[in-house]
């Protein structure tokens, strides 16, 4: 179903004016409390792949992929790893295609998740926003640095004994993150 979605925009590309972008995105926060001896800490990887739209070469459209996992420490550890796939445009507000916003949406985000030593298969949808800039290295190398906002929603879990259950809950996390661009023509 994704390839239905993700392909069709790439034969509206213009070739002659189509640049083509591999983008990568990664942060790392973490936070402790002495108090309740808690440690809590979430990585994320974004890494897009896309072409632009039009001959001024500011819109990219493409595919996402995002790998999120988060942790938390305690007397025990809780843990949540997903891998989420989707659409994802980045749009650039100036001509030298340095300051960008970029939206995101994951609807396939599939994982498991660790709580209280339970293991359970987990699945839902993710989005994501952000704002950032990249400064030009050479021709094709760009590097920078944004701010993301993301979002994980998980509407359904599958205990180890293969029983779902329909649930309602969210990660969100605001992070800043490194950014490593490859962009051609």
């Amino acid at each position: 179903m994704l390839k239905k979605l993700i392909i069709p925009f790439f034969f509206v590309i213009n070739s002659a004016h189509a640049a083509f972008m591999i983008n990568t995105m990664t942060g790392y926060s973490s936070s402790a409390d002495s108090k309740t001896s808690t440690d809590i800490s979430d990585v994320t990887n974004h890494i897009f792949i896309g072409a632009s739209l039009g001959a001024k070469q500011r819109l990219f459209v493409g595919q996402n992929v995002t790998i999120f996992t988060h942790q938390i420490k305690t007397t025990t550890t809780d843990k949540l790893n997903t891998m989420e796939l989707g659409p994802r445009l980045t749009y650039f507000f100036d001509d030298g295609n340095v300051f960008y916003g970029t939206l995101g949406w994951n609807p396939y985000a599939k994982g498991k998740r660790t709580i209280a030593g339970v293991t359970e298969d987990i699945s839902g949808f993710g989005l994501l926003a952000g704002l950032g800039a990249e400064v030009k290295i050479n021709r094709n190398f760009h590097i920078g640095g944004s701010i993301n906002y993301k979002s994980l929603s998980i509407s359904e879990s599958v205990s180890a004994a293969n029983v779902a259950t329909k649930e309602s809950s969210t990660y969100t996390s605001l992070m800043p993150m490194i950014n490593l661009s490859f962009r051609f023509r």
